[in-house]
């Protein structure tokens, strides 16, 4: 909702003109999803900062910087999915239907990347130093594990989907009734 709509909706709700209870409720939505995408950001961009920290100052833990990085906003995102589903968030009026187009980014990457990585065959080594190369994590199990957690939090979003649609079902039909 953008500001001006928001000032539109305030202003409705103080002179007493009559406010939908899906309006409001959108409403609640918005600001519990505006302050969950504050706090995944910010958990994003700490644990970042910290993981640079270290991979400047201290032992380089992982052989990709972009990768290492990658992970913390792979997890982020997992954060943000299951914290929006905990508070009842993450659908909104438009129902389920900025979140499917979601869900199919995430399983693609989650399943297109670890299939491309492993069937390289320009580099022979994958399977031989897989985990740790150099005494470092791997790239290659970087490009997995994040691939992992955003198919994870593809799956989390797609059973919510289908859990959403059937309430949704369910409470049309008592409706009916």
């Amino acid at each position: 909702m953008s500001l001006k709509s928001f000032d539109d909706f305030c202003a409705r709700m103080i002179n007493n003109d009559p406010v939908s209870e899906k309006e409001v409720y959108d409403e609640r939505q918005n600001m519990i999803r505006t302050q969950l995408t504050k706090r995944a950001l910010w958990l994003f961009v700490i644990t970042s900062g910290i993981n640079l920290i270290i991979m400047e100052c201290g032992p380089q833990w992982c052989e990709s910087w972009v990768l290492s990085t990658a992970f913390f906003g792979a997890a982020a995102h997992l954060y943000w999915t299951a914290a929006n589903i905990k508070h009842g968030s993450l659908f909104g009026l438009h129902g389920t239907t900025p979140i499917v187009s979601q869900i199919g980014f995430l399983f693609g990457e989650g399943l297109f990347i670890p299939i491309l990585i492993l069937t390289d065959d320009s580099n022979t080594d994958v399977a031989a130093n897989f985990f740790i190369r150099n005494g470092m994590v791997s790239e290659y199990f970087m490009w997995v594990l994040d691939s992992a957690l955003l198919l994870a939090a593809g799956i989390v979003m797609a059973v919510s989907v289908r859990n959403y649609k059937k309430k949704e079902k369910e409470s049309s039909d008592t409706d009916k009734v």
